[in-house]
């Protein structure tokens, strides 16, 4: 081997050993993955990336045009690996990348159980479509709203806060609820809200329900009470419609709070007490007699009224000593006339009790 080829060889080793040594300072690269780049040259339809590979790497142009968004030179961009093809030149994509930083943050959200905000770009069957870290969602009819929403359209273009409940990875789905945090909210105002309820404070509520057993009323926050049938006037009545109306405004009195199960009694009849005593001691003589208007026949007497909204029971054994035999319903109509003696009250009940036999 003479002086020249040693020397060729010995140069060939060093240039082997070079490119290896320079190898090891570009990175490698794979597809799709995510790297941090800076724009060196926008061209017409193109854009040069530096992202520390041996060459420029190329992005188009359309991807910043879709966006609507100005690219700057020397700008630090997030970018993802889209292809590498045989000559060695990689493309890259923008919009793909802010995917895939998205979905990071969906996933990052919705371990940590944490709030988001979306904005709400149009109805669909059955719910809604929002835009989450500019990714589609979907927010179900049942999770917007905690009583049930007819009227979609009124979301579109709102932004609302909630959490991710649910996401599909394989399909890609994600599906976010605003019902939940009204019904956190809800509880947290719900409880506090009965901590501060005791038993003969007057409250406002609307009358949200009504039975043939009572009215439910609304107090806020999804906290409800009951008007029995029997608390809602001294009078009786046949059906709560008779004093009430649904979705009327009022004042009610609680009369017990059962806070462990939420539950609220509330009564009518009972902020006109005073007013009820105030009457009764007037009228209330024992022994006198006095005129009563028959209101209802019942199984052990007939109740009778003897001042508005004032009843009192003539029970069937006090009713007649010398026709025991003759059914009331024979003799008397409802709202007949009739004379009876006052035997007795309870005021602690309001009860008042008549005789008949002995007039």
């Amino acid at each position: 081997m003479n002086k020249e080829d040693l020397n060729n060889q010995i140069k060939s080793k060093e240039k082997i050993k070079i490119i290896k040594l320079y190898s090891y300072t570009i990175p490698k690269l794979e597809k799709y993955e995510l790297k941090k780049g800076r724009i060196l040259k926008i061209k017409d339809k193109i854009i040069l990336i530096d992202i520390g590979f041996k060459y420029d790497c190329i992005l188009s142009k359309k991807e910043f045009q879709i966006l609507k968004i100005t690219p700057i030179i020397n700008e630090l961009i997030d970018v993802i690996v889209e292809k590498l093809d045989y000559k060695g030149k990689c493309f890259l994509s923008y919009i793909k990348a802010n995917k895939i930083k998205s979905w990071h943050r969906v996933n990052d959200a919705y371990i940590r159980n944490e709030l988001v905000s979306f904005l709400v770009l149009s109805r669909t069957k059955g719910g809604l479509i929002v835009s989450l870290y500019n990714i589609e969602c979907f927010l179900p009819g049942s999770q917007i709203e905690y009583k049930k929403v007819t009227n979609f359209d009124y979301y579109v273009g709102k932004i609302l806060i909630g959490k991710i409940v649910k996401i599909n990875t394989t399909t890609k789905n994600i599906v976010v609820s605003h019902k939940r945090i009204i019904e956190k909210q809800k509880i947290k105002i719900k409880a506090l809200i009965i901590s501060n309820l005791n038993k003969g404070i007057i409250v406002e509520g609307v009358v949200k329900n009504i039975t043939n057993y009572g009215g439910f009323v609304d107090l806020g926050c999804s906290l409800d009470g009951l008007c029995h049938i029997s608390d809602i006037s001294w009078k009786r009545i046949k059906h709560p419609v008779e004093k009430i109306n649904l979705g009327e405004r009022r004042n009610f009195l609680i009369l017990s709070v059962d806070r462990p199960r939420k539950r609220v009694q509330l009564g009518i009849k009972q902020m006109i007490i005073d007013n009820w005593k105030s009457v009764i001691k007037k009228i209330l003589v024992y022994g006198k007699i006095i005129k009563g208007k028959i209101k209802f026949f019942l199984n052990f007497g007939i109740l009778v009224e003897i001042y508005p909204c004032f009843e009192g029971l003539l029970h069937k054994k006090e009713e007649f000593k010398f026709h025991y035999k003759i059914y009331p319903k024979k003799m008397f109509q409802i709202g007949n006339a009739i004379n009876i003696l006052i035997l007795g009250s309870k005021l602690k009940h309001k009860k008042i009790y008549f005789s008949f036999k002995i007039i």
